[in-house]
């Protein structure tokens, strides 16, 4: 009987790390960039774009809107470090121009986020600047045709960002043909 307490005992120890690893905060900053993709990835629009995010583990879906002439979509997941983000983004066409918006929150992390505003400064497709400013870190961001704000504070993790992109060309939609109006005498 002892034996077999014994045998359990340094068991319980062995296995020991391994629930320590698991209890271990992932750093937020690779969450934090693959985010940035993903709202990167919303903000051009796309045909599989949903279902793109799906496979990558967001539970994303269409919304409906307002008009043909725009497209808008939310989706959410839990990312390491992060928590729980919100995710909403509008794709709009117009004559020769796309807009492209998303946005995603995080609300309730924790920690210094000066390492995930500074990794995304660090990005090469981005140039800009970063304030640390009252216990929070924010930064403005431009880069092609993309516009970025990303900021970490006490109300949580935000990256917004804005694309004006050239629409690609289509051909326009025929008219039906009208009747030829009758010639008076």
């Amino acid at each position: 009987m002892r034996a077999s307490l014994a045998l359990l005992a340094v068991m319980a120890l062995a296995v020991q790390p391994a629930f320590a690893q698991v209890k271990s905060k992932a750093s937020p900053v690779a969450s934090a960039l693959t985010a940035l993709e993903m709202c990167e990835a919303f903000a051009r629009g796309g045909d599989t774009l949903v279902t793109d995010a799906i496979a990558d583990g967001w539970d994303a879906y269409d919304q409906s809107a307002e008009s043909p002439f725009v497209k808008s979509y939310a989706a959410s997941r839990e990312m390491a470090g992060l928590g729980w983000g919100d995710l909403f983004s509008l794709v709009e066409t117009y004559p020769g121009k796309v807009f492209g918006y998303c946005r995603i929150d995080f609300i309730e992390i924790e920690g210094d986020g000066k390492p995930v505003i500074d990794a995304i400064a660090a990005l090469d497709r981005y140039d800009g600047e970063v304030l640390d400013q009252d216990g929070g870190h924010y930064g403005s961001f431009s880069g092609g045709d993309s516009l970025l704000l990303a900021h970490w504070d006490e109300d949580g993790f935000v990256i917004q960002l804005t694309t004006l992109t050239p629409r690609a060309e289509e051909t326009p939609p025929t008219a039906e043909p009208q009747p030829e109006p009758e010639a008076s005498e």
